[in-house]
């Protein structure tokens, strides 16, 4: 596919940029609100200035992934942190200085701001808190199949006001998804101002969702059970944070993607322009991609790959057509939903019931558990399947709430799920040692979320 260069785009600058924050004294950034478990921040300036202010501001949040991430990896990658480290410090570390030092520079402001408030967290701590996603597939042992993500994008005749329609909710370990409650609003000095959910210490999403105001949205769900090996390459969180500072265009986001792309995170990237109102299926394995564009439609994702190609070269998925798998039942229930109940009445209000839907296409009834496409493998069926893993939220947004830099959001599950530890744990004692980094998931409620 040929992508049309505009050769205004400013790319990552190698210039080193200047503390404005620790000359004056004064964070380049604020806390907006903290609301139904949601916290969302303003930062602005030059890389370091963002990142300080990002630090400063989320410095206890900082405190506690520093505590909990070792202890993750060690747990759900089977490596010490130290390998981890190491790991991180040679694949990802020099191509973060050589490629895209503002975000290496951010990252350096994230430690600064964070120390500022106590919190000592290093550069390199920071850099591997980042790769986590890139760099998980590459050990051995790693569960490949564990699914992240179910998410649709609607415009045109799809939906009741023509507009888009775009909804997500991730799908994630509890330990991990209760640092995933940021709303951080970016203006950067050189770019496009953009929000996106996060954790702090990221530098790009990671979960993803995000509104930019060059009216490009976007989100994504994990390509599951990859068979191949990352090929670094320039690591994913650096393409698509780049794509969401300095694309103008959806062909912009896919000739960013694309280059050096190092296969570290395949995905099914869904993606929409709110002032063209087309949207783009855009699906990204190592060698593979595909791409499909309408004005008319919806797309979807639920971990396994629509595309074909995709799907039998660079995947052992085996799920696509089988109901009895969660990837399956997920692909059935949101065909069923988006193109046949709802198609052409697709709004805000019935995209926040397609994302908490909860039946399972396989029982033929509606069941919490991880076939749903608000995902609840807390709540499995066999004691063997059981672990603290599912929808943590639940994103919609329009074209209109876009335009605004706004959209909806339920931290927690998009469902309103109630997750208690303690019973967790007295029902599932052979997870105790998890304790110390599991926390309660109340209920909350939707919520306008936004500048």
């Amino acid at each position: 596919m040929k992508t049309k260069k505009n050769n205004s785009r400013k790319i990552f600058s190698k210039k080193k940029s200047h503390s404005f924050t620790k000359k004056n004294n004064r964070v380049s950034g604020k806390i907006i609100s903290k609301k139904e478990g949601w916290k969302t921040i303003e930062v602005h300036g030059e890389p370091f200035d963002m990142g300080y202010a990002h630090g400063y501001l989320l410095a206890d949040d900082l405190r506690e992934i520093k505590k909990t991430f070792p202890f993750l990896i060690k747990n759900d990658l089977y490596v010490s942190f130290s390998q981890y480290l190491e790991k991180s410090n040679v694949l990802i570390k020099p191509i973060l200085k050589t490629k895209y030092p503002d975000l290496y520079e951010e990252i350096r402001g994230i430690s600064e701001g964070a120390k500022k408030k106590g919190v000592v967290i290093s550069i390199d701590f920071l850099i591997s808190w980042n790769s986590y996603m890139s760099l998980s597939t590459i050990f051995e042992n790693i569960d490949n199949e564990k699914q992240r993500c179910s998410a649709f994008i609607a415009t045109g005749n799809a939906t009741l006001s023509g507009d888009i329609v775009m909804a997500h909710n991730s799908h994630t370990s509890f330990v991990e998804g209760r640092f995933m409650n940021i709303v951080m609003y970016l203006k950067p000095s050189r770019g496009i101002p953009f929000m996106m959910q996060t954790c702090a210490g990221f530098i790009a999403s990671v979960t993803d969702w995000f509104i930019c105001e060059s009216g490009i949205i976007g989100c994504e769900t994990t390509i599951g059970d990859i068979n191949y090996n990352p090929s670094f390459g320039s690591p994913f969180f650096c393409r698509i944070r780049e794509a969401m500072q300095y694309g103008t265009s959806l062909d912009q986001y896919v000739e960013i993607m694309l280059k050096d792309n190092a296969g570290d995170y395949a995905c099914s990237w869904q993606l929409g322009n709110v002032n063209t109102g087309e949207i783009m299926l855009f699906e990204l394995g190592l060698e593979k991609y595909s791409i499909q564009r309408t004005t008319n439609g919806v797309f979807y994702g639920m971990n396994s790959a629509i595309d074909f190609k995709i799907r039998s070269l660079e995947t052992n998925d085996t799920e696509f057509y089988d109901i009895e798998t969660p990837s399956g039942s997920r692909n059935y229930r949101l065909n069923q939903l988006l193109n046949e109940k709802y198609y052409g009445k697709i709004t805000r209000d019935n995209a926040k019931s397609i994302i908490s839907d909860h039946y399972d296409m396989f029982l033929d009834t509606s069941q919490m558990n991880d076939r749903s496409i608000c995902k609840h493998s807390e709540k499995e069926r066999a004691k063997d399947d059981v672990y603290f893993f599912g929808a943590i939220d639940g994103k919609v947004v329009d074209s209109k709430m876009a335009k605004k830099m706004e959209f909806l959001g339920r931290f927690g599950s998009s469902c309103g799920r109630v997750f208690q530890t303690s019973n967790f744990l007295k029902k599932y004692p052979e997870y105790k040692k998890w304790r110390p980094y599991l926390r309660d998931f109340p209920k909350t409620e939707w919520v306008s979320l936004g500048i």
